[in-house]
């Protein structure tokens, strides 16, 4: 499972500052990500979100990152999606509902 904590401040080319979330892994690597929806499907939600790699030649540097949200009592969290299905399938509408915004080639 991974933590999320919300870090407000800019991120190279990513956006508005205030949706830069820095995601931190199981082994305390941590990684900056612009937060671009919330999708709900078949009663999950879904947090899609677009790395900030400084490096712009990087093939990092426009990652969709798709991560599942589910609650402990009162707390959000992130959790990595390890069935590929779900992934395309959450992936897939996504690029559905932002087409105006994002060029999927």
């Amino acid at each position: 499972m991974n933590e999320h904590d919300h870090k407000n401040g800019d991120c190279c080319n990513c956006g508005e500052g205030d949706n830069i979330i820095e995601l931190t892994g199981e082994n305390g690597e941590t990684l900056l990500v612009e937060y671009l929806a919330t999708l709900k499907i078949e009663d999950k939600q879904y947090a899609v979100m677009k790395s900030c790699d400084d490096n712009e030649d990087s093939e990092d540097s426009e990652e969709i990152i798709i991560m599942k949200i589910e609650r402990d009592g009162e707390e959000d969290y992130l959790v990595s999606l390890e069935d590929d299905e779900e992934l395309d399938m959450v992936f897939e509408a996504f690029k559905k509902v932002a087409s105006e915004d994002f060029d999927f080639e």
